[in-house]
């Protein structure tokens, strides 16, 4: 962290030295429409991720608290489900949470090392657990596929991701700690594209990595750095109905945006000038291009709306 440190701080010395002759950074605008902080039930702590279901309500994995928070598409509270626990519909730090075209909801429960799956309005269906050889593996995010057919899991500790069917039996795995094409240093959030393509934060390779449906690795884009299109801590991504993907750093308190031939195209500001989040994690998008933004230390998640 003190090199990346240092990094950041040589590029922005070097920035302000040569800000004469240097092009500001491409920026694309946002504007803010408002934050969740807390529901009837108290404030939220450390809300890791957010998902956004098909009637548009917002799903937040409030990690601190232990529980699954329901929002309506305007951030009034509509349900709190789950409480400190390891029965049905309770969680120990919940990490991730995604939803499938169904409208069913998973949350990554990593301290119970299972995924727990919901109806739209928050009724507890399902659970299994996830394991790799019969041993915990932390699992911190999981992303439905566009058919709901397959679920995919980021298990922290094995440097794996797991793929099971929509009923919780094993399919397959594939990774393992390293830096090689394949291979993971602590996966973090994971999402799914139209075309079956399964992309994966490798948090600290500082890159993302391209699969397959079948897990087949296919490319990888971003890498360590303090310049446009690189990353220091990325966290948090999201695919937009136009295929363009959206990548948070949480060191660096931006999101980038990279077009769907995976290169750098912007990074969410104004005017050349960043916005600066505080500790974003997880990302979502919904199909009116509203970007939702968990911002951990913040205790918060803000929604914003992407200008064309």
């Amino acid at each position: 962290m003190r090199v990346a440190a240092v990094a950041l701080a040589v590029a922005l010395l070097l920035t302000t030295i040569t800000a004469g002759a240097a092009p500001p950074i491409a920026t694309q605008s946002i504007r803010p429409l408002f934050s969740i902080t807390r529901d009837a039930g108290g404030v939220l702590s450390l809300p890791t991720d957010v998902a956004i279901g098909i009637d548009g309500n917002i799903y937040i994995v409030d990690g601190g608290n232990h529980r699954l928070l329901i929002f309506n598409r305007r951030g009034k509270p509509v349900r709190s489900i789950g409480r400190r626990g390891s029965k049905q519909a309770e969680f120990l730090d919940p990490v991730g949470v995604c939803t499938d075209p169904a409208g069913r909801v998973y949350v990554a429960d990593k301290g119970n090392q299972r995924i727990q799956v919901f109806s739209a309005d928050g009724e507890f269906e399902l659970a299994f657990d996830v394991k790799d050889n019969g041993k915990p593996v932390d699992p911190v995010d999981v992303a439905a596929s566009a058919d709901g057919k397959r679920v995919y899991v980021t298990g922290n500790s094995n440097h794996k991701v797991m793929m099971y069917a929509a009923t919780g039996k094993l399919l397959g795995k594939w990774g393992g700690e390293g830096v090689n094409k394949g291979e993971f240093r602590y996966p973090a959030t994971l999402t799914t594209a139209n075309d079956g393509r399964v992309y994966v934060v490798d948090v600290f390779n500082t890159r993302v990595q391209v699969f397959n449906a079948a897990g087949k690795y296919v490319l990888e884009f971003s890498g360590w750095g303090v310049l446009p299109g690189q990353s220091v801590r990325p966290k948090g991504i999201a695919i937009d109905r136009r295929g363009r993907i959206y990548v948070s750093d949480s060191y660096m308190d931006v999101v980038q945006v990279f077009d769907d031939s995976h290169q750098f195209v912007h990074v969410l500001g104004t005017g050349g000038t960043p916005h600066r989040f505080i500790s974003a994690a997880g990302i979502a998008i919904d199909d009116t291009n509203r970007l939702y933004v968990a911002e951990v230390l913040k205790n918060r998640v803000s929604v914003y709306q992407l200008e064309p």
